[in-house]
């Protein structure tokens, strides 16, 4: 072997071991915390199986309980006897079937939008439509907590990156006015993914017409829960005539995988041939395109159901509270448990698995550092029984953990 070849073989070694993600895992394995790609067995919708053993599943973004929902596993089945299980092209070409265009054609009404397209997944529906709105010499503002896809996305794009404090529609505003470029992006999410608070929309939406920008607003979280029949935080504003792009997923509300992005038809027009992640994708696979219309035919048919996912979130919230627990996400169907201390996290996520319930614990950088905390979801198909062994766990983990739960007076405030 060459002295180069060395000095390479040495260089690429401390990229794939030394790196500070790596020592961290491999600190998380040996102080037996590690809780990442283990893998399960769901049984039915709220449950799943881990070496034999049953947990209450909290940790997904099953929001409605629809992935195991037999409708939904019936029109996948369907779908792929007819079609096959892979599209075996990109859409451009000859991946494109019927239930690709009823999907997109059903989700434009459902957003009252001219048109929407399916992208494989929801990572590549940013990554690829953001690019193809803006370049080098625009402007991209986006909120310091949005998804990681829409900063890779705003990456890509090569735009001037204008990163302002989360939720502060001020901190928008000063930057917005400071800037010349001809087209200029605010990126939001409508839900953010992990602290589970709502973005200000309205205000947003004002201070970006003032200063003749665009919004786009990933609905990721949000469409399917939130808003009249579960139609998103556009919808719940009032503000979806004056967001010119919508984006959403499939892997939350929709029982599948993949995602879109609705707007005009000149908009859609244009991303499908300008998105290059839609360009140079396999299709969506047949099955996961029925599912999520399934799922889409379930939630106009059945709206109550986004509903109930929000009031058993409040509900799980204020008995949560009630422990002592430091909660997020009101109004939502989320329920973050805030900890801000990764090894904290790490220690209360074993403990409530020992006591029969997962959920997924989200540490730096997944969420800022100090910011650490649980993942939690309360679908609203979780029965009385689970519901209430849940909070029998939390309880006891209350219990051994006392330095995660906010004092007295703390408590009060919440509560106020």
């Amino acid at each position: 072997m060459s002295i180069k070849r060395q000095a390479a073989d040495t260089a690429f070694h401390n990229r794939i071991y030394d790196n500070a993600m790596m020592q961290r895992v491999r600190q998380t394995r040996a102080a037996g915390q590690y809780c990442y790609h283990i893998a399960q067995c769901p049984v039915g919708t709220d449950e799943t199986e881990i070496d034999g053993r049953r947990l209450i599943l909290l940790g997904s973004t099953n929001y409605l309980g629809l992935a195991q929902d037999p409708r939904v596993v019936e029109a996948s089945v369907r779908a792929s006897e007819k079609y096959g299980t892979s599209c075996t092209s990109s859409r451009l070409l000859t991946g494109t079937r019927p239930v690709h265009e009823e999907l997109e054609a059903r989700l434009a009404r459902f957003l009252g939008k001219e048109a929407a397209l399916v992208f494989t997944t929801g990572y590549l529906a940013n990554i690829g439509a953001i690019p193809a709105l803006i370049g080098r010499h625009d402007g991209a503002y986006f909120d310091a907590e949005v998804h990681a896809c829409i900063v890779d996305g705003v990456m890509l794009s090569g735009a001037e990156r204008y990163r302002f404090r989360h939720n502060n529609v001020e901190d928008l505003r000063s930057r917005l006015a400071h800037s010349e470029h001809e087209r200029k992006l605010v990126l939001i999410d409508s839900i953010y993914s992990l602290a589970g608070d709502l973005a200000p929309l309205e205000q947003i939406v004002d201070v970006a017409d003032e200063h003749g920008a665009w919004v786009m607003l990933d609905d990721a979280h949000g469409c399917g829960v939130i808003g009249p029949g579960g139609r998103g935080l556009a919808h719940a504003t009032g503000m979806a005539d004056r967001i010119p792009v919508i984006m959403g997923v499939f892997s939350k509300c929709f029982a599948s995988t993949g995602g879109f992005v609705a707007g005009s038809a000149d908009l859609i027009d244009h991303l499908r041939f300008n998105a290059r992640s839609f360009l140079f994708s396999n299709a969506l696979a047949p099955g996961q395109t029925a599912a999520a219309l399934a799922a889409l035919d379930i939630l106009i048919a059945e709206p109550e159901i986004a509903e109930r996912a929000c009031a058993l979130g409040d509900r799980a919230r204020r008995a949560l509270r009630a422990m002592g627990w430091r909660c997020g996400g009101d109004g939502t169907q989320m329920v973050p448990v805030l900890l801000g201390n990764d090894v904290l996290a790490f220690k209360v996520t074993k403990a409530l698995a020992d006591a029969g319930v997962l959920v997924s614990p989200a540490v730096q950088p997944g969420v800022p550092k100090g910011k650490d905390l649980l993942r939690i979801t309360f679908p609203p198909t979780l029965s009385e029984a689970s519901f209430s062994r849940v909070l029998d766990a939390f309880q006891a983990v209350a219990g051994q953990f006392p330095e995660a739960l906010c004092g007295v007076e703390e408590r009060a405030m919440s509560d106020a």
